[in-house]
């Protein structure tokens, strides 16, 4: 006795069952937890930073316009440094028959890992015409010199 067996290939069942593996690889991919923070800051825009490094320094220039210097917070650890600043304006006018209201915002979200480490608390911030400038201290190595005494044998 012969079996035959017979199956059907269909092109469109091997797309769907593609496109489902990529959507899970992708799905898996944006879940990472550095593309969270983005998610949570959503309509903040990233200012415009340059990033310089001297021998004692790292020093940012950062483009806050229209930004207040109360209204931006720095937070700063040894190898990290996270900036955000925001704005909030609400207008209103009453007249006669009429009723205004609206609202204006202005939000800056940016972080960086640093590639070396830096002294938080001697950090130097200063904020003028819409520019931040910081000037991050690096940490210094300690140099231990040690006397080495030779033997002789």
């Amino acid at each position: 006795m012969t079996m035959v067996w017979e199956t059907w290939w269909d092109p469109f069942d091997e797309m769907r069952r593609i496109r489902r593996e990529m959507d899970r690889m992708f799905n898996n991919f944006l879940a990472r937890p550095m593309y969270r923070e983005e998610s949570k800051l959503k309509g903040w825009r990233e200012p415009l930073t340059d990033f310089k490094e001297t021998d004692n320094d790292l020093v940012l220039t950062i483009e806050l316009p229209g930004i207040d210097k109360n209204d931006i917070q720095l937070n700063a650890t040894e190898d990290f440094l996270e900036i955000k600043a925001e704005t909030k304006n609400l207008i209103e006018e009453k007249e006669e028959g009429m009723f205004r209201r609206e609202r204006n915002y202005k939000g800056f979200y940016r972080s960086f890992s640093l590639p070396c480490k830096i002294i938080p608390e001697k950090i130097d911030a200063v904020h003028e015409n819409g520019v931040l400038k910081l000037k991050l201290p690096k940490v210094t190595p300690k140099k231990k010199e040690k006397a080495v005494s030779v033997k002789v044998k």
